[in-house]
């Protein structure tokens, strides 16, 4: 059974081949540790789902893996109904992404270790909270508002752990993982 995402299904879902990275003139290099980018790994292909600003791009790797580093992709594209909406993802990834986005990221990685020393200080979650997020119903609805504060205390403490880089850099080395299927 193929995932819903499949390029098998799914247009917008480019199928690539990585290919070990030679360094020429013009070549084009994708680090998956470098982007946003989560990847599912099946029986005959890797998915990647990677999202540049606000949007969602789908690869599924019939060839090699993306996951161990640098790699130079080459998109399987055939010449059917599907080559203009195929091309216009592929436009997508290749775009310099938004600068906006980084600074919304850079922005909420602050507020994770804003989260992480008040918890160091002896704040509770609720504390946590109202000094991070702002004033708002406690626990609020779903207790959203408690699960953020333990997510933003989760991601502020991989980033201490990573050290310097892990708060400066687009996607901590280790924060992504690989997920079966």
């Amino acid at each position: 059974m193929l995932p819903i995402w499949s390029a098998a299904i799914d247009p917008r879902v480019l199928a690539v081949r990585a290919l070990a990275t030679v360094a020429t003139a013009g070549t084009r290099i994708f680090d998956a540790r470098a982007v946003d980018a989560r990847i599912v790994r099946g029986p005959h292909a890797e998915h990647l789902l990677i999202e540049r600003g606000g949007e969602v791009i789908r690869l599924d790797v019939i060839d090699g893996t993306a996951a161990v580093g640098p790699v130079t992709l080459r998109f399987d594209l055939a010449d059917d109904d599907r080559l203009d909406t195929q091309l216009a993802v592929m436009r997508a990834l290749r775009a310099p992404a938004p600068v906006a986005r980084s600074h919304v990221q850079l922005a909420r990685r602050l507020m994770a270790l804003h989260a992480v020393d008040a918890r160091d200080e002896g704040a509770s979650l609720r504390e946590i909270a109202l000094m991070v997020v702002g004033p708002g119903a406690w626990p609020g609805d779903g207790e959203h508002r408690k699960s953020l504060v333990r997510r933003m205390i989760a991601a502020g403490d991989r980033m201490i752990r990573a050290g310097p880089a892990g708060a400066l850099v687009d996607r901590p080395h280790g924060a992504w993982q690989l997920h079966p299927l």
